[in-house]
C-alpha cells in the first residue's frame, strides 16, 4: 500500500487520502496499478510484458512494462463523480504505455510513470509523475536471492542476560521483603516477655478481664442416632468456681454429653433444655454467643509442633482476644496463663511431634488448656484431661483445673474415664453415666454416702471411682452376681459369681470385701466375654438410674434447675440482670486483615523451623535446571530440536505438575487444627485459605518455576525473541499454581491421606494423557473431548509449545535434501493452535481462579467439626 505524496493533488482532494497499490507477478511478466480516493478505488491499470530490475548494494527495485491498459470504475472520483472531473476517456484511449515502477525501500520513496498521465500529471498538478511512500514487500524463495542463507539462530545477548536477572532480583526482593513483614507480627517478637509486676495496673487481674461467671444448667438432655437412643434425660447444674466431672464406663456416653453441653455439632437427634445463669438458649443466636463465651478442649492435642509453648498461646490470644486490647497486654495475660498453669519454665519449647522430641503429655494437655483461658471462658469443657497421660501428669492437669476453679471463679466441666482416688478427691460435682442414662448428679462428698444409703457400700480402702464405674458398667455379672445357666455349666464362673440378693454387690466386710471387689474390677472384662447379653434388664433402664430418678437427691436438683430459671425471669422483669448473649462491640476480635497477618506469620515460622519441603522443592528446581541445561544444551532450529523442545516442554510440566502433589500431605497434617481452630472460633475460614495460598502455595508453586525458567533458558537457547521469556514464565507460573490449587481442592475434600493421593495421581494422569503429546486432538472421540477442555497440561503444553516454536523455521538435511519446515505446520500438524498463546494464558488464568473459589467453597462446607 502506498500514500500519494504530491502535495499538490493532496489540496485538490480537499482532505481525501489518495493511494495507490501496485503488485506484480514475475513469472506472468504482469503487473497491476489501482488508484484509491479516501479508500475507493477510481481507476486501475493493467501493465504486461514487465521486467524486474534489482539494485542489492543501492536496496532499490525497478519494474519496466511495455505496454499498460488504464480503465475507470464510472461515478467514483476524478471518474464522473458529481462535482468531480472525468478522465474516463483521456485513461482509456491516451495511456498506452510504457509503464515505469521503482523504489527505495530504504526511504520508502516511490514513483509511477508513463508518458501520457506523466503530461497530465504535469499539466494539472505540476508534478512530473506521481510521487509515492511505499510499505513493500515481496514473496520470494531463498534461491531467488543471491547469497541468501537462513539466519542463524539468535544468540543469548547482553538484554537477555539483564531480563533473567531481572527476575531472580524480582524473586529475592519479594521474599525480602515478605520475610521482613512476617518478622514484623508479635510471633516474631524476640525481645525479653515476663509478667506483670504485681504493682502494674492491677496486671494479676488479667485472667479476670472480660470475665463473665456462669452457672450451667441442663434438663432431660437426650440423644439419639437412627431411632438408637445414646442419652436419656441427662441433667445437672454446676456454678462459678465448681468443677463437674461426668464419669461412666466406656460407651456410657460421656464424651457425647459433653459435646451436646458445649454445643458441639453431632449427626443425631438432640433434645433437651440449657440454661446459664438462668436463661435458657433458645435461638441460633444463643447458641453462637454461648460457644464464643466457652472454651472447649480435645481429648486429642491438636498443636502446631514447630511453636514453642508461648507461641501457641500467643497465637490463640492474638486471634481470640479483643482487638482493642493493646498487644502488650495479650502477651502479658499469656504468661500469667502460663505461670498459672505451672508451664512458664517451658515457654521456649518447642510443642514436638512424633518425629520430633518436644514437652510431655501433661504439659502439652496443659498448653491446650492455656489456649482456652486466653479469651476467659465463662465455661470451659474438657474431653477427657487426663486420657494418655500417666497417673503423675493425670493430677498435675486436674490439679490446675481446680486452682483455675477456685482462684478465678471458673466453670469447668469435664469427662473422666476412670481416675485415681487423688484425682477423685479434687471433684466438686460428679455426674455418673451408664448406658447413656444418669445414675448421679449431684455433690461428689455426697456421692459414696447415697450409694451406700442404697446398699452399695465401697468397700474400705477401695477407689470410689473404680467402685462406681463396677457397679454401673451394666454388667449383670458385677450388679446381680446371680448364677446363670451358662455360668453353672463354666466352672471359670464359679469363683466370680457367688449367690447374693438381686441387685447386689458382694456382701462382706474389711479386708476380705475389699479383695473380693479388686477380685471383680480384674475379672471384669473376662465377665462380659463370658456372660451373655441375655442376663442384663430386658427393660431399657437399669436399675442403678431408676433408684436415682426417684430419690430426693434427683427431685432437689431439678428444684434447683427450676429455682435458677425462675430467679433470672424474675430479674429480667425488674431489667436488674443484662443478657448473658448479649454481644459487648468492646470484645470484637481480631479483623479479617489481623487474622490474615497473624495466620501469615504463624505459617512462615513453621516453614523456617521445618524448612525440608519447602528447601526440598528449590533444592529440585535448581539441579533439575541445569540437569537440563546440560541434556539440552544449545538447542537447535531443526527437525530434532523441535523433538527436543516438545520434549522438554512435557517433563518441565510433569515435574512440577506431580511435585503438588506434596501439598496433601501438609494439609491432611494441619486439618485436625484448623477444625479445632474452627470449631473454638479462632478465626474467619477465609483467613486461613488465603494465607494457606499466600504462605504455602505461592512460596512452593511461584519461585521454584521462576528459577528453574531462568536457568534452562540462557543454557538451553530457548526462543527469547520479543516477549516469549515473559510468557513462559506467565505460563508456567500459571500451569504450577492451578495445578497446586487443584491438588489441594481433592486435599480438601478427601479425608484419607492414601485415597487423596490416589485421586491426584489419578487427576494428574487423565490430565496428562490430554495435554497433547500422547494424542492428536483431532482423533480425540468426541464423547471424551471435554476431557482436554479441562486438562491443565493441555493449556500448558500447547502454551510454551506455540510460544517457543511459533516464528522458527526448522531445517534438516537428509539423504542429500535440504528440507525447511516452518514450525507453524509441524505444531498444526500435531493439533496445537498456533494463535492460542494468549487464550491458554486467559484459560489457565480462569482455572486458577476458578480452583481458588472451589478451594474456599470446599474448605467452608466440608471441612468442620462433626463429632
Amino acid at each position: 500500500m502506498c500514500n500519494v505524496t504530491n502535495e499538490k493533488i493532496l489540496q485538490v482532494l480537499g482532505g481525501k487520502i489518495p493511494q495507490a497499490t501496485f503488485e506484480c507477478n514475475k513469472t506472468a511478466a504482469e503487473c497491476s496499478f489501482q488508484f484509491w480516493i479516501q479508500e475507493d478505488e477510481s481507476f486501475f491499470c493493467d501493465l504486461s510484458k514487465c521486467d524486474y530490475e534489482y539494485d542489492l548494494a543501492a536496496n532499490s527495485t525497478h519494474y519496466k512494462c511495455e505496454e499498460v491498459a488504464c480503465e475507470c470504475l464510472p461515478d467514483k472520483m476524478l471518474c464522473g463523480k458529481s462535482g468531480s472531473i472525468d478522465i474516463s476517456d483521456f485513461l482509456t484511449e491516451t495511456i498506452k504505455g510504457p509503464g515505469d515502477f521503482s523504489c527505495d525501500v530504504h526511504s520508502r520513496a516511490c514513483k509511477f510513470s508513463e508518458p501520457s498521465m506523466n503530461d497530465l500529471i504535469m499539466n494539472v498538478f505540476g508534478d512530473p509523475y506521481i510521487t509515492l511512500s511505499c510499505l513493500s514487500g515481496e514473496c520470494l524463495h531463498a534461491s531467488e536471492i543471491p547469497g541468501f542463507a537462513i539466519p542463524p539462530k539468535d544468540k543469548f545477548t547482553l538484554s537477555d542476560l539483564l531480563r533473567v536477572f531481572s527476575v531472580i532480583f524480582a524473586c529475592a526482593a519479594i521474599v525480602g521483603i515478605s520475610i521482613y513483614g512476617a518478622k514484623q507480627s508479635p510471633l516474631f517478637a524476640s525481645g525479653p516477655v515476663a509478667l506483670p509486676s504485681d504493682d502494674n495496673d492491677g496486671g494479676d487481674d488479667y485472667l479476670m478481664a472480660d470475665y463473665v461467671p456462669a452457672t450451667f444448667a441442663f434438663d432431660k438432655v437426650s440423644y439419639s442416632i437412627n431411632e438408637k437412643p445414646i442419652l436419656s434425660n441427662s441433667f445437672g447444674l454446676v456454678k462459678p468456681g465448681e468443677i463437674l466431672a461426668i464419669m461412666g464406663s466406656s460407651g456410657a456416653g460421656k464424651t457425647t454429653l459433653l459435646d451436646i453441653l458445649a454445643g458441639k455439632n453431632k449427626g443425631g437427634k438432640k433434645s433437651g433444655y440449657f440454661f446459664v445463669n438462668g436463661e435458657r438458649i433458645v435461638s441460633g443466636d444463643d447458641l453462637k454467643h454461648f460457644q464464643r463465651a466457652c472454651g472447649f478442649v480435645d481429648q486429642e492435642d491438636y498443636l502446631i509442633p514447630t511453636l514453642t509453648v508461648y507461641e501457641t498461646v500467643l497465637n490463640s490470644a492474638l486471634l481470640r482476644l479483643p482487638r482493642s486490647m493493646s498487644t502488650e497486654a495479650k502477651t502479658a495475660k499469656v504468661m500469667q496463663i502460663l505461670s498459672e498453669l505451672r508451664i512458664l519454665h517451658i515457654k521456649d519449647k518447642l510443642i514436638g511431634s512424633d518425629f520430633e522430641r518436644g514437652i510431655s503429655g501433661g504439659e502439652k494437655r496443659r498448653v491446650a488448656i492455656a489456649c482456652e483461658l486466653v479469651t476467659s471462658p465463662s465455661i470451659l469443657f474438657l474431653d477427657e484431661p487426663t486420657t494418655g497421660l500417666d497417673g503423675f501428669n493425670a493430677f498435675r492437669v486436674v490439679e490446675s483445673l481446680v486452682r483455675l476453679a477456685k482462684d478465678f471463679n471458673r466453670t469447668i466441666i469435664f469427662s473422666i474415664h476412670q481416675p485415681r482416688s487423688n484425682i477423685v478427691a479434687l471433684f466438686d460435682k460428679l455426674l455418673l453415666l451408664s448406658d447413656g442414662e444418669v445414675v448421679y448428679s449431684g455433690l461428689m462428698d455426697q456421692c459414696s454416702q447415697f450409694f451406700a444409703d442404697r446398699g452399695y457400700q465401697c468397700p474400705s480402702g477401695y477407689n470410689i471411682a473404680d467402685y462406681l464405674i463396677d457397679i454401673t458398667s451394666g454388667d449383670s455379672s458385677l450388679i446381680q452376681a446371680t448364677r446363670t445357666t451358662e455360668a453353672a455349666e463354666d466352672p471359670r464362673l464359679d469363683p466370680l459369681l457367688e449367690s447374693g440378693e438381686s441387685h447386689r454387690p458382694p456382701q462382706g466386710t474389711g479386708d476380705d470385701m475389699t479383695s473380693e471387689w479388686a477380685h471383680y474390677a480384674s475379672h471384669r472384662d473376662e465377665l462380659r466375654v463370658l456372660v451373655p447379653s441375655g442376663t442384663k434388664e430386658s427393660n431399657s433402664s437399669s436399675p442403678l438410674a431408676t433408684l436415682f430418678s426417684k430419690s430426693t437427691e434427683a427431685e432437689q436438683l431439678h428444684e434447683d434447675i427450676k429455682s435458677l430459671a425462675s430467679v433470672h425471669r424474675s430479674e429480667q422483669a425488674s431489667e436488674d440482670d443484662p443478657s448473658f448473649f448479649k454481644d459487648d462491640p468492646n470484645r470484637a476480635r481480631a479483623g479479617f486483615f489481623t487474622q490474615l497477618s497473624i495466620l501469615c506469620s504463624r505459617t512462615f515460622k513453621n516453614s523456617y523451623r521445618n524448612p525440608r519441603l519447602l528447601m526440598g522443592h528449590y533444592l529440585l528446581a535448581i539441579l533439575m535446571g541445569f540437569f537440563c541445561s546440560y541434556l539440552y544444551y544449545d538447542v537447535q532450529n531443526n527437525i530434532s530440536g523441535f523433538q527436543n523442545r516438545l520434549g522438554l516442554f512435557f517433563f518441565i510440566l510433569t515435574m512440577f505438575g506431580f511435585s503438588t502433589l506434596t501439598g496433601l500431605h501438609s494439609f491432611s497434617i494441619e486439618r485436625i487444627v484448623f477444625i479445632r481452630e474452627r470449631s473454638n472460633n479462632y478465626y474467619n475460614p477465609l483467613s486461613y485459605y488465603l494465607s494457606k495460598i499466600i504462605c504455602d502455595v505461592i512460596p512452593l508453586r511461584l519461585f521454584p518455576p521462576i528459577i528453574f525458567m531462568a536457568i534452562i533458558y540462557p543454557l538451553v537457547g530457548l526462543n527469547m525473541a520479543g516477549h516469549k521469556f515473559w510468557f513462559s514464565l506467565a505460563i508456567i507460573i500459571l500451569f504450577n499454581m492451578a495445578t497446586a490449587v487443584e491438588i489441594l481442592i481433592i486435599g480438601i475434600l478427601v479425608k484419607e491421606p492414601g485415597s487423596a493421593t490416589m485421586l491426584g495421581v489419578l487427576v494428574m494422569l487423565f490430565s496428562l494423557l490430554f495435554a497433547g503429546l500422547f494424542i492428536n486432538k483431532d482423533t480425540i472421540p468426541g464423547a471424551i473431548s471435554w476431557f482436554e477442555r479441562i486438562s491443565v497440561f493441555h493449556y500448558g503444553y500447547e502454551a510454551l509449545s506455540v510460544n517457543e516454536v511459533n516464528g522458527l523455521v526448522l531445517k534438516e538435511k537428509k539423504y542429500g535434501l535440504d528440507i525447511k519446515v516452518p514450525g507453524a505446520v509441524i505444531l498444526s500438524t500435531f493439533g496445537f493452535d498456533v494463535n492460542a498463546v494468549l487464550f491458554d494464558i486467559y484459560w489457565l488464568l480462569g482455572m486458577l481462579g476458578a480452583f481458588t473459589i472451589l478451594g474456599y467453597l470446599g474448605l467452608y462446607y466440608f471441612v468442620y467439626e462433626t463429632r
